[in-house]
């Protein structure tokens, strides 16, 4: 075949295969935009350090040109991180834009709880016994207009840190010794209202009243006098006992 007609043959190829490729990425660029990607959208400002809820995002479908790379469309995929950056309202939830929650005591409170720290000694906080994660009672002895009143104000209160630890410590191994745990303040997990009341009483005669693991019942023990308290004192009550059956054989 003539030299002359090859050449122009295969250049005329060679741009139709140029302008395949150039159709094709066009189309492709085309089918992006025309493409809706679901996309979580922020509906009000989110401030740094919160978790993601349900009533604080919502599903868009927008042109896939227009979703960023960090995009998501799902709130499990930052489960349990929370915003490092402040979000706006009408912005794109990025996943670069969460991280892991830092170890502030802020982040063991559950919402409308409160951190409210009291001081207390080794008689009103329990020999320094008290462990983060326990449950104490509050015991007051109240003195107002001449009269004495004794009452449990608050039961079943969560405790969040004694002293400084937010975390009870391991326990020791057989050969070694438990390492003292000295505190002078407990901090407790109340609500608003609790917290006030004890802002109340501040000055009061105060005691933590430790109680037993997974104990949630509440007693109804109304406040005592004085004089009730004194009227009390030489009366007993005998505890009752469980009496043990004891089986043998077929008779009992």
């Amino acid at each position: 075949m003539n030299r002359k007609i090859l050449i122009p043959m295969g250049s005329g190829l060679f741009l139709g295969l140029i302008a395949f490729i150039l159709l094709f990425q066009k189309a492709a660029e085309l089918e992006k935009k025309s493409t809706l990607t679901p996309v979580l959208f922020a509906k009000t400002y989110i401030s740094p350090g919160q978790f993601l809820s349900p009533d604080l995002v919502e599903l868009k479908s927008i042109p896939g040109e227009f979703v960023s790379p960090s995009a998501i469309s799902d709130i499990k995929d930052v489960q349990g991180e929370a915003t490092l950056a402040p979000l706006s309202a009408g912005e794109q939830i990025l996943s670069n834009k969460f991280g892991p929650p830092d170890e502030s005591l802020a982040w063991t409170l559950k919402t409308g709880q409160r951190a409210f720290t009291l001081e207390v000694n080794e008689s009103s906080g329990v020999g320094n016994l008290i462990h983060p994660n326990n449950h104490v009672d509050i015991l007051a002895k109240i003195t107002s207009s001449n009269r004495v009143v004794t009452s449990f104000i608050f039961q079943n209160i969560a405790v969040l840190a004694t002293g400084q630890k937010t975390e009870k410590a391991k326990e020791p191994s057989s050969n070694q010794p438990t390492e003292p745990n000295p505190y002078n303040t407990v901090t407790l997990a109340v609500t608003a209202e609790q917290a006030e009341m004890l802002m109340y009483l501040e000055g009061q005669n105060l005691k933590l009243v430790l109680r037993p693991n997974n104990d949630n019942e509440i007693a109804e023990l109304p406040p005592i006098s004085d004089v009730e308290a004194l009227a009390k004192i030489g009366h007993f009550h005998a505890t009752k006992e469980r009496s043990i059956q004891v089986i043998q054989g077929e008779s009992r």
